[in-house]
C-alpha cells in the first residue's frame, strides 16, 4: 500500500494507536534486519515536541498523554542492545536521556521514569534546532568503533508547524543539509507529524533531499492511521539487502607519474552474506590502473571488512586532477552497486636550473645585469617569481608581471634592482618560482649579490659621522657648563670682549649720566681711554684697556700707550685690572668695577708690572 492511501486509513484509530504502532513497528521491521546482524543493534534517538500545543492548549487535541505512552510501549518492546536517546524541545531543545543501552528490565524502568516526567509547558515549536541536534548525536554514534555494526534511526514526533518567533538566531530545518552529506547516508529519518494541519513543506523538502539516500519519510497522521499498514512499506526499506561502504582517504595526496599509491583501505559492510569485486571508472582516459585484490572479497553480514586497493599511475600521465570512481559489486543481483568518488591529482615535475646565481658586485641604486632561469615542467599555466629574505633594499625589475609555463622549457630573464639607500655588503637571497596551479610545489635557485657603496655615499656618510660626533660634544659641553648651546655661543661671541665699567671720579662730568662708562655694552676687544673720555685727549697721555686671557681665565689689562699712567697711585706700563681699582692719568681719575673680579691679597709689591 503506498503513502498517498494513508488518508483513507485516518478516520479509524486513535492517535495514540497510531504512535504506538510507528514506534512498534519500526523495531519489528528492523527485526528481520537484526536476524541477519546478531552482532548489530539499534540506536534510537526520538525528539519528542514539548510545545504547550501538543497538551490542547489553543484549541487542538490533547495528545501528549497518549504521545507518552506510546513511547513507553515502544521502550517495552525494544531488543536488547539497543539504545534509546530523547530529546524534547519547544524553545529550545532538552537531553532527557543519553544513549540509555537496553540490557535488562531496569535499563527500562529508567526510560520509562524519564518518559513519565516529560511535559508540554513550551512556547515555539523550534524544530530546525531539533534536527540539528539529533543529527549531531547521530553524527557521534556513528564514529564510534562498533558504528558499521548498527543502524541509527531518528523519530520526530510533533503536532505543529514550525514556529521560531522571537527565537534569536533561529536554527531553520534546511539550515541542517550540511549535516546529512557529512554523515554519508548513517541515519534513517521520520518525521511523524500528529497535528490536524498539514505539515511543513520543509519536512517533505528535507526527507527528501539526495544525501539521506532514501532513509528519510514523512508521516503524517491527523486523526489516525493502521500503521500495521504503513509498517508493511517501511519494512522493505530497512531489510534490502545493502552494501554500506567508508573511504576514509577520499582525497589523495598528490602523486608522482610512474608510482604506486600508497594501499588505500576501503572499509565496507554488508547486511547478509555476499562476495564484492572491484572496478575503476576512469572517464578522463588517464590510464591509471587500479590494482585491487586477486580474487573476490568476502563480506559477512554486518561485520566490517577492510578491503586495500593501490592505483597504478603511468609515467606519461599528465599533471593535473582526475576523476576516478571506484565501483563496489556485489556478486548478489539484489544487492545494489556502491560508487565512490575517488579524485587522483598527478604531481606536476617542475625542475629550474641553475639552483644558484651570481650576480656579482653592483652598486647602491643601479640594476644588475640579466641571468636567465630555466624552468622544465609536465604542466602549462602561470607562475610568480619572488624573492624571499631578510633584505628590504634589492626587489625584482625583471619579471614584473606573472610567467607564462610552457610544457617542457619555460627561459625566465631575472633582474634585481637595489635601492639607493642600501649599504655595501654581500645579500643572500632564495628566488622561489610559485606556480599557481596548486599541484606543483614552488622551486627555488640560492641568489648571491654584493652591493657597492658609491663615493659620494661615503663622503656623506662620513660627513655625517664628523656632525654627530660634534653634536655629542656640544651636547657634553652644554651638560657641563649648563647652558643652552646659545648660550655658548653667546659666550664665544663675548670671550674676547670687555666687561665692567669705568667710573669718572675727577673731574666730576656735567652730566651724570657720563658719571659711569660700561665696557660691556662696547662690545669690543681693546679700547683707548682718550676714546671714552674726552679730558684725557687734551692729556699727553694715553692708555688702552684690552682683554687678554691667561690659564684659561679671562682678564682685562691697562696698556700705557704714552706719558704716565698710575693704578692704585702706582706707575705701570702694563697692569691687570681688578674690581674698585684707581687709574690716573693727569688731573683725570678712574674707578675701574668689575664685579666679582676682586684683587687677590697682595704679597710682596703686590703690582705686577710688564
Amino acid at each position: 500500500m503506498s503513502f498517498r492511501y494513508f488518508k483513507h486509513w485516518l478516520r479509524f484509530s486513535s492517535v495514540r494507536n497510531i504512535i504506538v504502532l510507528v514506534l512498534i513497528s519500526i523495531p519489528n521491521l528492523c527485526g528481520a534486519f537484526a536476524q541477519t546482524t546478531p552482532k548489530g543493534g539499534i540506536d534510537w534517538i526520538l525528539v519528542v515536541d514539548t510545545s504547550a500545543s501538543m497538551r490542547g492548549v489553543g484549541g487542538t487535541k490533547n495528545i501528549f498523554e497518549p504521545v507518552k505512552n506510546s513511547i513507553t510501549e515502544f521502550v517495552n518492546t525494544a531488543r536488547l542492545g539497543d539504545t534509546v536517546t530523547i530529546y524534547t524541545f519547544d524553545k529550545d531543545v532538552t537531553l532527557n536521556a543519553d544513549d540509555i543501552k537496553i540490557t535488562s528490565n531496569p535499563d527500562r524502568g529508567k526510560l520509562k521514569q524519564i518518559i513519565s516526567s516529560l511535559q508540554a509547558e513550551g512556547v515555539r515549536t523550534h524544530t530546525g534546532k531539533a534536527v540539528q541536534k539529533a543529527l549531531q548525536h547521530s553524527a557521534l554514534l556513528n564514529k564510534r568503533a562498533d558504528a558499521l555494526g548498527r543502524t541509527v534511526s531518528i523519530v520526530f514526533l510533533t503536532d505543529g508547524l514550525e514556529d521560531v518567533r522571537g527565537i534569536p538566531n533561529p536554527v531553520l530545518i534546511p539550515s541542517n543539509t550540511q549535516f546529512l552529506r557529512e554523515q554519508q547516508c548513517k541515519p534513517y529519518i521520520f518525521f511523524v507529524s500528529l497535528g490536524l494541519k498539514e505539515h511543513e513543506k520543509q519536512l517533505n523538502n528535507f526527507a527528501s533531499n539526495p544525501a539521506l539516500c532514501g532513509k528519510g519519510q514523512v508521516l503524517r497522521d491527523p486523526g489516525g492511521v493502521q500503521l500495521n499498514k504503513l509498517a508493511q512499506n517501511i519494512r522493505p526499506v530497512l531489510i534490502t539487502p545493502k552494501l554500506d561502504v567508508n573511504l576514509p582517504t577520499t582525497n589523495l595526496q598528490p602523486v608522482l607519474p610512474g608510482t604506486t599509491t600508497e594501499p588505500i583501505n576501503i572499509n565496507s559492510i554488508s547486511n547478509v552474506n555476499t562476495k564484492v569485486s572491484l572496478q575503476l571508472e576512469d572517464p578522463q582516459q588517464s590510464g591509471i590502473r587500479l590494482i585491487p585484490p586477486d580474487r573476490t572479497i568476502d563480506l559477512a553480514a554486518n561485520q566490517a571488512t577492510v578491503i586495500p586497493v593501490r592505483l597504478q599511475i603511468p609515467p606519461e600521465a599528465k599533471g593535473g586532477a582526475n576523476n576516478l570512481r571506484l565501483v563496489l559489486i556485489s556478486a548478489d543481483q539484489a544487492i545494489a552497486s556502491i560508487k565512490i568518488d575517488l579524485p587522483v591529482t598527478i604531481k606536476s615535475q617542475l625542475q629550474i636550473q641553475p639552483t644558484k646565481i651570481d650576480f656579482g658586485s653592483i652598486e647602491a641604486g643601479k640594476t644588475t645585469e640579466t641571468q636567465t632561469l630555466v624552468v622544465r615542467s609536465n604542466i602549462s599555466g602561470t607562475a610568480r617569481l619572488q624573492l624571499q629574505g631578510n633584505f628590504k633594499d634589492v626587489s625584482m625589475a625583471e619579471p614584473s608581471a606573472a610567467i607564462s609555463l610552457q610544457p617542457e622549457e619555460t627561459k625566465i630573464p631575472v633582474q634585481l634592482q637595489v635601492t639607493d639607500s642600501s649599504f655595501a655588503g654581500k645579500r643572500t637571497f632564495t628566488l622561489v618560482l610559485t606556480p599557481d596551479n596548486s599541484i606543483a610545489n614552488p622551486v627555488s635557485a640560492e641568489v648571491h649579490l654584493y652591493i657597492l657603496m658609491p663615493l659620494w655615499r661615503k663622503i656623506v656618510i662620513s660627513l655625517l659621522l664628523v656632525l654627530l660626533v660634534l653634536l655629542i660634544a656640544l651636547i657634553v659641553v652644554c651638560l657641563i657648563q649648563r647652558k643652552t648651546p646659545l648660550e655658548l655661543v653667546e659666550d664665544f661671541r663675548n670671550r674676547n670682549r670687555l666687561e665692567g665699567a669705568l667710573v669718572v671720579l675727577e673731574p666730576l662730568p656735567q652730566s651724570l649720566q657720563d658719571e659711569e662708562i660700561s665696557l660691556t655694552h662696547l662690545q669690543k676687544g681693546k679700547v683707548c681711554l682718550s676714546d671714552l673720555i674726552p679730558a684725557i685727549a687734551a692729556i699727553d697721555s694715553d692708555a688702552e684697556l684690552v682683554t687678554v686671557w691667561r690659564a684659561g681665565k679671562k682678564n682685562i689689562d691697562l696698556q700705557c700707550l704714552k706719558g704716565v699712567i698710575f693704578v692704585n697711585t702706582k706707575k705701570i706700563n702694563t697692569d691687570e685690572l681688578f674690581d674698585e681699582d684707581i687709574i690716573q692719568i693727569g688731573n683725570v681719575k678712574l674707578q675701574f668695577n668689575w664685579i666679582e673680579h676682586q684683587r687677590p691679597s697682595e704679597s710682596g709689591s703686590g703690582q705686577t708690572n710688564f
